[in-house]
């Protein structure tokens, strides 16, 4: 799975969203409005005077890029935002004047009546029967081309990937399961450069089967730094990377939704799932679950090696953030080779190429939230 929230960089932050955003959102998508408009229909607060409507309007929207200001004092949507310095709304022509209702049907009783005017014969008889409509097939989605986005023809080679892995108590952020354990792999120039890894204090029992999975009790994490205080370091190693991961939803909403509780900042940008490259490059292989993909590259030797230097084996190297972040980097390393025999070079083809499907069956599951009591990477 590739994900384009970014096309021209790597992990980024930006405000988180709440309702009054959405609101904005939903409202301005019929047209452009002045502050006060907008701020009265969005926050309920109608009679506002303008000033305060427009120092509202600018505390609310300016942190988010989708938000245009013109010059004439309008918000609008925009399709695609435009670097801009941090809180500092863009400023863009003004768009044309909307017409009133007595207008818009003015214009339209007028087009009536040309209409009926030119449908006379040309020596006054009656007009002539009205040409049958033929409606046109609207091409399915599948056969439009995607337009071109910026960084589409960014080289995979030139890239540079984070790739990351978390252990949980459990399976949902949502559901109040919490990270006990998380590392972020740099790879760029074509090899692994950096990791960084930490035990995380969940403040919470972790449960016996989670614990039976990846050997970290509640005692190995009693002391160890809360989330909120490693986040800095955290988005410090994500920040302009690719975020890649073995099942990339699972932990992109775990990082995502810990970093905004514990910084009120949310992350984007593009992410790239090592799962969905192996579908597409190793069907011959029984499963595509970590182990089988680290073991047909010969990457699960490294991660042990890597693994057992730091840490001994106290607790095995499999179902660790580092050992499984470490084997992942190197099967990264090894797709990203093979994608290109393949002829895939840039980011805009692999994002094509993996949208194209697998020819996987898919699986049905439940939109219900789980305990982890299983390897989640498969």
């Amino acid at each position: 799975m590739t994900d384009r929230s970014d096309p021209r960089g790597g992990v980024q932050t930006r405000a988180p969203d709440n309702l009054l955003v959405e609101r904005a959102r939903d409202f301005l998508a019929g047209g452009p409005a002045d502050a006060a408009t907008l701020v009265g229909r969005v926050c309920q607060l109608p009679g506002l005077k303008r000033e305060m409507a427009e120092r509202i309007a600018l505390e609310l929207l300016a942190p988010h890029r989708e938000f245009a200001l013109s010059a004439d004092g309008r918000w609008s949507l925009q399709a695609v935002p435009a670097p801009r310095e941090a809180g500092a709304p863009v400023r863009v022509a003004a768009p044309p004047p909307v017409p009133s209702f007595d207008e818009w049907r003015a214009a339209r009783a007028a087009g009536a009546t040309g209409a009926q005017e030119t449908g006379a014969g040309a020596n006054g008889d009656a007009p002539a029967a009205p040409a049958r409509r033929v409606r046109e097939r609207r091409p399915a989605a599948a056969e439009l081309p995607r337009p071109a986005l910026p960084g589409d023809h960014e080289s995979l080679t030139e890239l540079s990937y984070v790739v990351v892995d978390v252990e949980t108590t459990g399976g949902s952020p949502f559901a109040g399961h919490r990270i006990t354990e998380i590392a972020a792999v740099v790879v760029a120039g074509g090899e692994v450069r950096e990791v960084y890894e930490t035990l995380v204090n969940p403040d919470r029992v972790i449960p016996p089967q989670i614990v039976r999975l990846t050997g970290i009790t509640s005692e190995m994490v009693r002391d160890k730094p809360r989330f909120r205080e490693v986040a800095p370091d955290v988005v410090g190693a994500l920040q302009g990377h690719v975020f890649v991961a073995h099942n990339v939803a699972f932990d992109w909403r775990f990082v995502s939704h810990e970093v905004e509780r514990a910084s009120g900042v949310a992350l984007e940008g593009r992410r790239l799932c090592t799962v969905r490259l192996a579908r597409k490059l190793l069907p011959h292989l029984r499963s595509r679950s970590l182990g089988y993909v680290a073991d047909w590259y010969g990457a699960d030797a490294f991660a042990k090696t890597y693994f057992e230097a730091r840490h001994g084996r106290a607790r095995p190297w499999r179902h660790s953030a580092a050992g499984d972040a470490v084997a992942t980097a190197h099967c990264l390393l090894r797709l990203l080779q093979d994608a290109r025999e393949r002829g895939v070079h840039t980011w805009g083809e692999l994002d094509r190429w993996l949208s194209g499907g697998t020819g996987a069956a898919r699986r049905r599951r439940t939109a219900l939230p789980s305990a982890v009591d299983r390897d989640t990477t498969a």
